[in-house]
């Protein structure tokens, strides 16, 4: 209530405080537990869709990372600058027989992306299609999901593309030979102008990459005014009926027995 303007009375202010939030605060204060129960919001059991459950779990989510939070710092988890040091980053609940991860976000996520890399790379080398895991992260919840996996490997894609791009040309042949394997079906339309039959990574571009990194590295492969031994090899094999595939690599003899690894091999 506000007295008129020209009052000399102080007047009358009416204020209140949250009972309840100061008794959180006395129990965080003395170091015991909160017990208090938000009368407002329904047992989880009785949420029947399954958006209102991810609304609970998300609510969980916000209230106990800010209960871990006052733990590290009461517990003094810090550097020297009482810079936090420790993170939470996920808390796996189990409900109904099915795993609940609560994932937080993390200062740096520099460790997340080196681990998304490393299992598009061992998704690659064993020939693990998406199916397959999407399927083990369906019965492991800590793994990571494939979606994010397969935006990584998309990402990583163009990364490679921007340096080494994929150029295609036409292979020569003659016309008896296209007539019989072309197949027309009724009702679609072929642009011959859009038509390559051959794919290829130039040299010269490879190079460019990987040369740096070899005199980089921490042991250099090469330096200024070596000579770089290259060996070219190909593979031919047939993909169907009627594609035939070579696939042409190139190797730095320079590096010794490294040489004969997997990994030394580019195409």
């Amino acid at each position: 209530k506000n007295n008129r303007p020209n009052s000399n009375l102080s007047g009358v202010y009416i204020f209140g405080f949250d009972i309840g939030r100061l008794h959180e605060c006395h129990l965080e204060t003395m170091g015991a537990p909160i017990t208090l129960v938000n009368k407002r919001k329904r047992p989880l059991i009785m949420i029947q869709t399954i958006s209102g459950q991810n609304k609970r779990f998300a609510s969980l989510g916000r209230e106990s990372e800010k209960a871990i939070r006052s733990l590290i710092k009461k517990h003094q988890l810090s550097d020297e600058t009482n810079q936090q040091i420790i993170h939470i980053h996920k808390i796996k609940l189990d409900f109904n027989g099915e795993s609940i991860i609560l994932t937080y976000n993390l200062p740096d996520n520099k460790n997340e992306l080196t681990k998304i890399d490393a299992i598009v790379r061992a998704c690659d080398e064993s020939l693990l299609a998406r199916d397959g895991y999407r399927r083990l992260a369906a019965v492991e919840a800590f793994l990571i999901r494939e979606y994010l996996i397969a935006n990584r490997r998309v990402e990583i894609t163009n990364l490679i593309n921007k340096d080494l791009r994929i150029g295609t040309f036409n292979i020569n042949k003659s016309d008896n030979d296209l007539l019989n394997h072309l197949e027309f079906d009724d009702g679609i339309i072929v642009d011959e102008a859009e038509i390559r039959n051959g794919a290829y990574r130039s040299i010269y571009t490879i190079l460019q990459t990987l040369i740096p990194l070899w005199k980089e590295s921490s042991l250099a492969i090469i330096n200024s005014g070596d000579t770089l031994k290259l060996k070219l090899g190909g593979d031919d094999r047939n993909v169907g009926h009627k594609q035939s595939h070579v696939m042409m690599t190139i190797c730095l003899l320079n590096e010794g027995e490294e040489v004969l690894k997997l990994e030394h091999q580019y195409w």
